[in-house]
């Protein structure tokens, strides 16, 4: 069985750096203190978010519609979870990301140790049958810990990548966030959220327009 580190990472910004950004962006442990479950690290992607959104003049757009007060539902909301475990609620933000990795079955003999079945917390997602691991990708959430725990490498990591949100938010009218892409690469992350970020800047039309 393969033993995973967690990921330490430098701490998040103090409250004061925060109270003064245009961006509110939430990282969960995996890129701060670390986390066992990481799968993806947050904290590069987040890095590389921050430069995007200051090239794009986000920002100073924001800033500019303060007039000099930001409030907290001004800021543009970002959430970068590791797993998903999805910790910092990406479902509810602006924009979002949630590591996820796809386990398949290989050739290698399965023992029937059922440590798989074991670990999983979705019912049924995966089941032993005839000496083999297989998954019901439709409950599976792509979390990797089948395969963290599999001793001869029955279950391997296929793909990892990030699960792409967009668009969602709470308050007056709450709505969960479309899924733009899964297992996105972070050049892939970079640009649809260059896509999302540009959508958020153009200006609202009255409905007599």
């Amino acid at each position: 069985m393969k033993t995973k580190e967690a990921l330490k990472i430098a701490p998040p910004p103090t409250p004061e750096e925060k109270a003064l950004s245009p961006y509110d962006i939430i990282i969960c442990r995996a890129g701060t203190t670390g986390c066992p479950h990481a799968i993806i690290n947050p904290k590069p992607i987040a890095e590389k978010i921050e430069i995007l959104l200051d090239e794009l003049g986000l920002g100073k757009h924001i800033k500019t519609k303060a007039k000099g007060k930001l409030l907290y539902h001004m800021k543009f909301k970002i959430a970068l979870a590791g797993c998903p475990n999805s910790c910092p609620q990406p479902q509810i933000k602006t924009f979002g990301i949630s590591g996820q990795a796809r386990p398949i079955a290989t050739d290698s003999p399965c023992v029937e140790c059922m440590k798989c079945v074991e670990i999983c917390k979705e019912k049924g997602a995966i089941k032993i049958i005839d000496a083999r691991p297989v998954f019901d990708y439709g409950l599976c959430v792509l979390c990797d810990d089948c395969a963290e725990v599999c001793p001869t490498e029955s279950i391997v990591i296929e793909k990892k990548g990030a699960k792409v949100m967009a668009n969602g938010k709470l308050g007056r009218h709450p709505r969960l966030a479309d899924v733009i892409k899964e297992f996105a690469t972070e050049d892939e992350v970079c640009e649809i959220l260059k896509k999302v970020a540009e959508e958020y800047m153009k200006p609202v039309r009255s409905p007599s327009e």
